[in-house]
């Protein structure tokens, strides 16, 4: 047989090739758990960096009560008393017409009550 002349080119690896294939996995976990990170950071946290000066509280009610509030609920009670008055004195006069002998056996069209002198109606200038 004949001697094959030495070469300058190393043998090709024919042992266990497991050094590579976990250095590649453990490379990839890496980049990925760094994409992750990296997206997370972008995208997901908070980001609160303005300061938000709270406005100051609103000033205390005055102690007493207002006056012109007052005179207001007193004119409204004024007007209130004057209409009711008004409703009581129609009720009443509607009162007396029911006690009337409007509508009797004797006279099935009954009779018209005398008109009843009203109230002036109170007029403001």
């Amino acid at each position: 047989m004949a001697e094959t002349p030495p070469t300058d080119k190393p043998a090709p690896p024919t042992g266990v090739r497991w050094p590579l294939i976990l250095g590649a996995l453990m490379g990839g976990f890496l980049m990925v758990a760094v994409g992750l990170g990296l997206g997370w950071y972008l995208f997901y946290r908070p980001i609160v960096n303005v300061a938000v000066q709270l406005p100051a509280p609103p000033a205390p009610p005055p102690a007493g009560p207002d006056l012109a509030q007052v005179k207001a609920l007193e004119e409204q009670i004024e007007k209130q008393k004057a209409a009711n008055k008004q409703v009581e004195d129609q009720i009443a006069v509607l009162r007396d017409r029911l006690r009337a002998d409007v509508c009797t056996m004797r006279n099935p069209q009954g009779t018209t009550p005398a008109p009843a002198a009203s109230p002036p109606a109170d007029r403001k200038t």
